[in-house]
């Protein structure tokens, strides 16, 4: 037991500062122009007090929440990619490792609120999506007041209230995908209750945006949806029958058919370039060559980490993945936490980009979904001293 369980914040206080910082997180990419100016307000929100929290527990002694068994695969990947750019070509390390040390900071504060207050943390973690979907409403409406209806979200320029930026099809995919299925998780969990259909109002806006903003990747999503559903009621043949076919609307096979241009180097790869979302780099006897980005993330770690780095990234993911408990309860009770990581990973194979950068949208499909199953093991290896309270 450490000091950190009876002296940090606790009740409204620690349930307001995570609903503000996963509302932000989740509504970034819609409110804030710049994005570093986002990166700014995550890091003094919620990064550099989840540092001083987490200090204090591992000096404390509650160091698993850092070095447990399940996190060797996410390090090991981790630190592949650093090493790798010792080859690349166009480095910036300092923007790499701050990437690496945010993921790191997020994996551990997550595992300890989940630790210690894990309805806090689901809660929060719902009343955040629930602002994003606040937002996202607001924004459809302003956005198709001006657009006809069959116009794609985001396709054509539009002046929105509040002078709302207009992310992209990319960005707004990517940012929505956590925080929609976790209120799809807390919608089927509440059940037919007033928070449950609150919980699935907002779910239905999310998947509306998404189908919006990108239809085939939306219509994925909404297949995903389905296959978590059925699964919840123990439809598990059907269920895998939806998650095959959401696999298969995932692949895009025009970028399959070119996948050799992304092996150029395929046991180490050509190095973790400074990363873009519209390209990658590969290094030529004659200087650079520009390759377009695949969208797809595991093509995209091979070409900068090779084989070896995509054996780590899958083993970061399937080690805690099949340590998850067996037990149906707890899959009901940890819905909210592990929801996100099938969709997540898919949409990162059909419309992902930047794999390793600091806080991004990007991470409500990689590394949010991983830190919350991660956080999910931390009841395991059961404590004697954290029964008796």
């Amino acid at each position: 037991m450490t000091a950190l369980r009876h002296n940090a914040q606790q009740g409204r206080w620690l349930r307001l500062w995570l609903t503000v910082s996963f509302a932000v997180m989740f509504t970034g990419p819609f409110l804030f122009h710049s994005r570093v100016a986002l990166l700014n307000v995550v890091d003094v929100l919620f990064f550099v007090p989840s540092l001083t929290l987490l200090t204090r527990a591992l000096v404390s002694g509650d160091r698993q929440l850092l070095l447990d068994l399940w996190l060797v695969p996410l390090y090991a990947f981790l630190g592949w990619t650093l090493l790798t750019m010792g080859w690349a070509e166009d480095v910036n390390s300092s923007r790499t490792v701050r990437a690496v040390v945010q993921i790191v900071i997020l994996v551990g504060m997550l595992r300890w609120l989940h630790l210690y207050y894990r309805h806090t943390l689901k809660l929060a973690l719902a009343n955040g999506a629930m602002t994003a979907m606040v937002v996202l409403a607001v924004i459809m409406v302003s956005y198709y007041t001006i657009q006809p209806l069959d116009s794609p979200l985001f396709s054509q320029p539009a002046s929105l209230i509040f002078n709302l930026p207009q992310p992209g099809p990319l960005i707004g995919t990517m940012a929505l995908v956590a925080p929609t299925f976790i209120l799809l998780a807390q919608a089927l969990e509440e059940g037919f209750t007033p928070k449950g259909a609150r919980r699935g109002a907002g779910a239905l806006v999310g998947f509306t945006f998404l189908v919006a903003v990108q239809p085939h990747t939306g219509l994925m999503l909404l297949v995903m949806a389905l296959a978590w559903v059925l699964l919840r009621h123990g439809q598990r043949l059907l269920a895998a029958l939806a998650g095959a076919v959401a696999l298969y609307m995932a692949l895009d096979f025009e970028v399959l058919r070119q996948a050799q241009l992304y092996f150029s180097h395929p046991l180490f790869g050509n190095g973790f370039s400074q990363e873009s979302g519209d390209s990658l780099l590969e290094g030529i006897p004659d200087g650079l060559r520009v390759l377009p980005h695949p969208n797809n993330v595991l093509l995209a770690v091979v070409h900068s980490t090779g084989l070896i780095g995509l054996l780590l990234f899958l083993a970061a993911w399937a080690v805690p993945a099949w340590n998850l408990p067996d037990n149906d309860q707890k899959h009901r009770e940890g819905a909210v936490f592990l929801v996100s990581v099938l969709p997540g990973l898919l949409t990162m194979l059909s419309a992902g980009a930047y794999t390793l950068v600091p806080f991004h949208p990007s991470w409500m499909c990689l590394w949010l979904p991983l830190a919350l199953m991660l956080a999910s093991l931390s009841t395991r290896e059961s404590r004697p001293a954290l029964k008796q309270g």
